[in-house]
């Protein structure tokens, strides 16, 4: 039933003979002084991979935001509404179960497939109740000749430990199902590879982890990818990239949405624990016990 109504909410053009990239095109239906734009992370990729539909400079008025498939607002296309205000997202009849919408309004689609190919329309709704409509299309195709003719689905996951974070508080961020044969991997804040948002790298080549400048004292990277996360403040707050390089050149990568809150700020009072949810030690050295093992005999070198 998905299927069917993911064509009906799609043009019926046939994909066959188009090149096997990956692209983004946008058009604003609605002239915008905020100049939003959409962008496609990564700019190439082939079934199995994530996509990231990433929206750059999204108002701050903006109180409910909506993704559909198809070039029209309509309802059975709706992939998901996110109303900023509570913080809460609601699946539509489009949702496959793989598309997450993100706080800052970026759609993620994960395991990518042919089908995903089409447009992709966000509809904005601000204070003024006027809403802006952006029209995205990108295309997913088949790998390249060269590379195996059915890639599985990537299983790299992120999660957060503890779920709710406060203040001051030691995290993780947990990594799942790591690929085999890696050349290394990176943390970045944000969603963009760029040194200045880097946090750490690690090479299994040449056993050596490079750690952000800002971070250097914060951080403790694990063997399996994992990061410990020291004394968080609201700062911290937002987009978490994990990527993977295998030694045949095949990246893999998850996000992850960080949301610091301060001490005892519950949006509703029945979700008040009567506990304070767990967390780790505030040494050092506890938190390092939370990896399975931390990466403790490579040489660390601070930009």
């Amino acid at each position: 039933m998905m299927d069917s109504l993911a064509l009906s909410c799609k043009d019926s053009t046939s994909w066959q003979g188009i090149l096997l990239t990956v692209s983004l095109l946008t058009c604003w239906l609605i002239p915008t002084t905020t100049q939003i734009t959409i962008e496609s992370v990564p700019p190439i990729a082939v079934e199995g991979e994530n996509v990231l539909l990433f929206v750059h400079n999204l108002p701050e008025n903006v109180q409910t935001l909506s993704w559909y498939t198809g070039v029209k607002p309509l309802k059975n296309c709706e992939i998901a509404s996110h109303v900023t205000a509570t913080n809460s997202t609601v699946v539509g009849p489009a949702h496959s179960g793989r598309e997450i919408v993100l706080k800052n309004g970026s759609l993620l689609i994960k395991s990518t497939t042919k089908k995903d190919s089409g447009y992709y329309t966000l509809q904005i709704l601000d204070t003024t109740s006027r809403p802006e409509l952006i029209r995205a299309e990108f295309f997913v195709h088949s790998p390249l000749l060269g590379y195996k003719k059915h890639l599985a689905p990537s299983q790299l996951t992120i999660k957060l430990v503890p779920s709710r974070v406060e203040e001051n508080d030691n995290i993780l961020l947990q990594v799942y199902h790591l690929p085999q044969k890696l050349q290394g991997f990176a943390w970045h804040k944000g969603v963009l590879p760029l040194d200045h948002f880097k946090i750490a790298s690690h090479s299994f080549l040449t056993h050596s982890t490079m750690l952000g400048s800002a971070y250097q004292d914060r951080v403790i990277i694990c063997n399996d990818g994992t990061l410990v996360l020291l004394n968080v403040t609201q700062n911290d707050t937002g987009l978490y990239t994990f990527r993977t390089i295998s030694v045949d050149l095949k990246s893999e990568w998850d996000i992850l949405d960080l949301q610091v809150n301060k001490p005892g700020n519950w949006a509703s009072p029945n979700l008040r624990p009567t506990s304070k949810p767990w967390t780790f030690s505030k040494s050092r050295r506890r938190a390092a016990d939370m990896c399975d093992s931390s990466i403790t005999s490579v040489t660390i070198q601070n930009k």
